[in-house]
């Protein structure tokens, strides 16, 4: 009779420990400690010039850094990457460009990349998205328009200098 009555005893603290055992994740995706680094320059050929990312991964995939990005008219806008976060392979960065020394009303390019970092470590490939800003600029030969963003295309960024 004792063997009886301990049997399912025995059986619901095995349920309770299965219980236990659930899965306690949050729902989001953690940082593999061995995922390959996206710390250091990329660059990227775009529609209306070039794009560099000095990049620095931080601990929990945190990305920070600064970009450039060349206008219409030729001279890099620069800032800070706004937001960014890695969990491998999946890359997204944030930030805001503004036209300096331009007046209008629309001085400001948000851009975003969301992408998948290769990993061999010398490629992110994915899709670049910049609303278009448009100001003028003064200059000695008289005003001149000037366009950043306006983008919605691939991208392909790449550690390999580009000439």
């Amino acid at each position: 009779m004792d063997v009886i009555i301990r049997r399912p005893w025995c059986i619901g603290i095995a349920l309770l420990g299965l219980a236990a055992c659930g899965d306690s994740s949050s729902g989001v995706n953690e940082v593999d400690p061995d995922q390959p680094s996206i710390t250091g320059t990329w660059n990227a050929v775009l529609p209306s010039g070039r794009l560099t990312l000095d990049l620095r991964e931080r601990t929990a995939g945190v990305v920070t850094g600064i970009f450039s990005m060349t206008i219409n008219i030729g001279f890099p806008v620069t800032g800070s990457i706004r937001d960014g976060d890695h969990r491998h392979p999946n890359v997204f960065l944030r930030w805001s460009a503004q036209l300096p020394y331009a007046s209008g009303s629309d001085l400001v390019s948000d851009c975003t990349i969301e992408g998948t970092a290769g990993d061999n470590g010398i490629w992110i490939t994915g899709q670049i998205v910049c609303t278009k800003a448009e100001g003028v600029l003064d200059t000695q030969d008289g005003p001149v328009t000037v366009i950043i963003g306006g983008i919605n295309a691939p991208i392909t960024l790449s550690r390999l200098r580009i000439g």
